[in-house]
């Protein structure tokens, strides 16, 4: 799984609250949804690699692991 920076999570949480009904009540809400939403970004961003190589070995552990970060993605 991928770390992400505060920065960009916060970057992503102002975004989402700025886009919103910025209710001030809701900061851990956007912040959990700028972590979902710098994921999902991550994992199209595997799957998209895994497309452009091919279906090697490698490749399919790409598929996997971004399946994954999708799947921990809509849990949350």
């Amino acid at each position: 799984m991928a770390n992400f920076s505060e920065d960009a999570i916060r970057e992503a949480a102002y975004y989402i609250w700025k886009n919103g009904d910025k209710k001030y009540d809701c900061g851990m809400d956007n912040w959990n949804a700028a972590i979902n939403q710098l994921r999902a970004q991550n994992a199209a961003a595997v799957l998209k690699q895994a497309q452009m190589f091919g279906t090697n070995k490698n490749n399919q552990n790409n598929i996997i692991r971004a399946a994954s970060l999708l799947k921990k993605t809509s849990v949350r």
